[in-house]
């Protein structure tokens, strides 16, 4: 790893609140880049370098903050689940039936679509196949999803004593997996009037909405 210069210690060296929020700002600064690069071009070509002339900022900035091209990834990943699992919780939180939370589910996975976070999560997901630690934090982004869906199934099944047709966990589990595969076959290209993804994943939302009635 690069030694980065002196000048390059944005959050180290002294100056008080302004020298830490320049750092924390050139942070998310690159995490954007590196984001961008992955949804536009994918996992070989989001480079150090890359990411930091994306970000028009010196090489050394991002070896300062991220150390290596897996801790520049990893970093992406955790940021984006932490914002998208904060949106979850927020959503399955609310009053609502779950069968209108599944339908505002279907809408945010026409949202991720749409601003390419599907495409940077498989991104890593690909590069996991040859990265253990990049793996790992791909699983825990998953589980920390299905976890949220086993709890909203559990307070359904105590709250409005619906009979699921299977444990909350493993129902959990295979809502998750009706969710990734949509997402890997629409990000492969595969035409809605061919397999009719969102079509089925809003039709579910009908049935749950019997089951809570």
């Amino acid at each position: 790893m690069a030694t980065p210069d002196p000048a390059d210690r944005e959050t180290a060296a002294p100056g008080g609140d302004l020298r830490i929020a320049r750092g924390r700002s050139t942070r998310a600064q690159l995490l954007a880049a590196a984001g961008d690069l992955l949804r536009e071009e994918g996992y070989a070509a989001t480079s150090m370098r890359a990411v930091a002339d994306r970000a028009d900022v010196r090489l050394s900035l991002v070896h300062y903050h991220f150390g290596s091209k897996r801790g520049l990834l990893v970093a992406v990943l955790e940021d984006l689940t932490e914002r998208l699992l904060e949106r979850q919780q927020k959503m399955f939180s609310d009053d609502r039936p779950f069968a209108d939370q599944w339908r505002t589910a279907c809408d945010h996975l026409r949202e991720d679509i749409r601003s390419g976070y599907v495409r940077i999560l498989w991104e890593l997901w690909s590069a996991g196949l040859a990265d253990p630690e990049l793996a790992e934090r791909w699983r825990a982004t998953q589980r920390g999803w299905r976890e949220l869906i086993e709890a909203r199934l559990e307070r359904l099944q105590a709250e409005r004593g619906v009979e699921l047709p299977m444990p909350p966990r493993p129902l959990a589990t295979l809502i998750g997996n009706l969710f990734e595969g949509a997402e890997t076959e629409i990000l492969a290209g595969v035409p809605e009037d061919e397999a009719p993804h969102l079509e089925a994943l809003e039709a579910c939302a009908a049935l749950i909405a019997r089951a809570e009635r």
